[in-house]
């Protein structure tokens, strides 16, 4: 995997419907490599779902992540497990028996419950309850009935052909067109991706920690920039001030390596690398939500 198949990856992140043509006027390559790429990348595992959901702007609802290291002696096993809870929706193994469970909560009413449930199955005595930085905002509207059954037939299938949609959902290809447009354009809804690492490719989650009076916006503007050819994203906590997560894709162990050097001359507080081992992706209640539509 290169700079290019890490372009392409976070861009279908970004947004899962983007075309074979936009994908290429953005990489500057070929319609015909992009395809290639996209087709080694899903032969591969590194793509192995192309995913749509109501966003949490629309739902208001919040977005937790839940790490630390666990005593369990199987991580599949906790993996599994924990992926049953409803809230649940990623999970990554690192070195060190250390897990990162990502899940949304209808709202912050449900967090102790959830957080007590994630820390005793997966066995954390120490866990970090982390509350995803999203900037809320008022939306034009709410989503509308012909909306969640766009959503519900791109679940699982976000990059589906627009006359297939109609087709499902039963409206003219002018209508899906207009309110896929209308939910990109005000954040309604998420067209991502399902990653994993893979053979062809090394996965470090990085936990930055900021000194006291640090801009945390600057900072992310600054490594955002610097670390671009390698970071795939970074996010910020609303209730940890101080840490930055970066997500980083490398070639190899000493290229993560090379990185984590780096990072450690830019002066911060503490910096923890933790070397993904393995993803699990799970339904959540969000998608389940979408059945019922």
């Amino acid at each position: 995997m290169d700079e290019i198949d890490l372009i392409i990856l976070k861009k279908l992140n970004e947004n899962s419907r983007l075309t074979i043509r936009e994908l290429a006027e953005i990489t500057d390559i070929s319609v015909s490599a992009i395809h290639k790429r996209i087709k080694i990348l899903e032969d591969k595992g590194n793509i192995c779902g192309y995913i749509a959901r109501p966003s949490i702007i629309a739902l208001k609802c919040l977005w937790v992540m839940i790490f630390g290291t666990s005593n369990a002696k199987s991580m599949d096993a906790v993996s599994k497990e924990l992926g049953q809870h409803e809230s649940v929706m990623f999970i990554a193994i690192t070195g060190g028996k250390f897990l990162l469970i990502s899940g949304f909560l209808r709202d912050i009413t449900e967090l102790q419950e959830y957080s007590s449930y994630v820390s005793k199955t997966a066995q954390m005595s120490e866990p970090t309850i982390a509350i995803y930085d999203v900037r809320y905002k008022t939306v034009p509207e709410p989503l509308s009935r012909i909306d969640f059954k766009i959503l519900k037939t791109l679940n699982k299938d976000a990059r589906k052909p627009i006359t297939e949609i109609a087709d499902d959902v039963g409206v003219s290809t002018k209508t899906i067109r207009k309110r896929l447009d209308h939910m990109i354009e005000n954040n309604l809804a998420d067209f991502s991706i399902q990653i994993t690492p893979h053979m062809n490719s090394f996965v470090t989650i990085f936990h930055l920690f900021l000194k006291e009076g640090t801009n945390i916006t600057s900072t992310l503007e600054y490594l955002g920039e610097k670390y671009s050819k390698n970071l795939f994203y970074y996010v910020s906590f609303s209730n940890i001030p101080n840490l930055i997560q970066l997500n980083v894709w490398t070639k190899s162990p000493q290229d993560a390596q090379k990185i984590q050097e780096e990072l450690q001359k830019e002066g911060f507080k503490d910096m923890i690398p933790h070397i993904v081992l393995s993803v699990q992706w799970y339904d959540c209640w969000i998608d389940q939500l979408l059945r019922t539509k």
